[in-house]
């Protein structure tokens, strides 16, 4: 087999092979045989006739053609092979020449791995920020607990501040309602702040049928950007005024949470909330550790498909979260007034840094001689499948047993091994 390597642009190599007669015969003469396994030949058993004489009964050509994929199969895997390439997708395959007598000659082009360059990583210092639980943050808890559990009372008087209130309204810009912009009876609570900045405040003093109209400008970095720091008129008409009494915050506030008293309950809000900030803590730093390293590193120009990739792997993760939710992927995009292709272009920036990331990850664990053995990645497969035997999720335990979850397990528990390295040697 001759193989020419030619590098192009975008981490892409282009291999032009050539291949022998002889090099290719034992996939022609299993083209062959499944032929004649096809269609029966007088005086052989199938799959058992002589090569020259399926090529007489079906031409040469045909068996050519017949074992094509088998031939650039084999030899493209022998070949990134021996030019020690590691590929991303699947190649682009186009054949120059094949004709039976003459070397089958053909040029894959395939994406491969950019070269990463490990910059002094271990020098990167981040400060972590100490974890406190402050008096305000128990209160704010407290407070949410008791407006979970408020008595709600309808009442015919104004609505103030805290009061929950029914409310119809529209939303306009240049005098159309903009998409999802109306709704009727919607809940909230004065004071929350559910609505843009001004909303609420306008809804003060408001009686149940009264109604008012107003301007407002959305905040400039709404989650919608196509209605970011744009004026609208709201048109609201209040349907319902509650009031809203909240329980005492005492012992047996405390007992009806199933807590001994209200000590008890202060004691394990704390404790949650200690460890929901140090959670958030370790997002924090694990997010700065990947976007120093990135600045730190050379890597080579990424892959179209590699990026494509992980948007894709982005956008089914959304999916997921959206559905866990009870929503849709067409409604949540009506909802954005987005379609696909924009939310493909939003996830690229992101996607291209989870792309480096886990390149980086890669050179760590290749110099660093971080692995996980095969009994580790069968043990955390076996408690995966404990656990979701145990909920009862056939899906997926149906995942797990795709051959390929087996090396995602693998990349997950590396990947978590060197993010308690890097934390060991760069948080200071």
């Amino acid at each position: 087999m001759q193989i020419t390597k030619k590098e192009l642009e975008k981490s892409q190599i282009e291999l032009a092979i050539e291949l022998s007669e002889e090099e290719v015969r034992p996939q022609l003469e299993k083209a062959a045989q499944a032929l004649s396994a096809q269609q029966k030949i007088p005086g052989f058993r199938p799959g058992k006739v002589p090569y020259d004489l399926a090529k007489n009964k079906f031409g040469e050509m045909t068996i050519y053609q017949a074992a094509l994929d088998a031939i650039i199969n084999d030899s493209f895997y022998k070949a990134i092979i021996r030019e020690n390439l590691e590929t991303v997708g699947q190649p682009k395959i186009d054949v120059e020449k094949i004709a039976p007598g003459n070397p089958i000659i053909y040029k894959a082009t395939v994406s491969i791995l950019p070269k990463v360059v490990l910059g002094q990583w271990t020098q990167i210092q981040i400060q972590k920020n100490k974890v406190e639980v402050k008096e305000e943050d128990l209160a704010k808890t407290i407070t949410q607990l008791q407006s979970m559990r408020a008595e709600e009372k309808l009442v015919d008087r104004a609505a103030k501040n805290g009061d929950k209130v029914e409310v119809d309204f529209e939303v306009l810009i240049n005098k159309a309602v903009i998409e999802g912009g109306k709704s009727q009876k919607y809940p909230l609570i004065i004071g929350e702040k559910q609505m843009i900045p001004g909303f609420e405040e306008q809804l003060i003093g408001l009686k149940a049928g009264d109604k008012k109209e107003f301007e407002l400008k959305f905040p400039e970095k709404y989650f919608q950007k196509n209605l970011a720091n744009r004026l609208a008129t709201f048109k609201v008409t209040l349907a319902a005024v509650y009031q809203r009494n909240l329980a005492e915050a005492n012992d047996d506030f405390a007992k009806k949470l199933g807590f001994d008293n209200l000590a008890k309950l202060k004691e394990q809000l704390q404790e949650n909330i200690k460890q929901d900030k140090e959670n958030k803590e370790n997002q924090r730093l694990e997010t700065e550790i990947i976007k120093e390293l990135i600045k730190i590193c050379q890597i080579g120009e990424l892959p179209e498909n590699l990026i494509d990739n992980e948007i894709h792997k982005m956008i089914h993760e959304l999916e997921h979260n959206i559905s866990r939710q009870g929503m849709d992927m067409a409604g949540y995009l009506k909802s954005l007034n987005k379609t696909h292709d924009d939310l493909h272009q939003d996830f690229r920036a992101q996607a291209i840094e989870r792309v480096q990331a886990a390149l980086i990850f890669k050179q760590i664990a290749k110099e660093e001689k971080i692995q996980a053995s095969e009994s580790e990645v069968m043990a955390e497969i076996k408690k995966q499948e404990d656990f979701y035997r145990q909920i009862n999720n056939a899906q997926a335990l149906q995942n797990i047993q795709n051959p390929l979850y087996k090396n995602q397990v693998a990349s997950s528990l590396i990947n978590s091994r060197i993010i308690t390295r890097l934390k060991q040697d760069i948080i200071k």
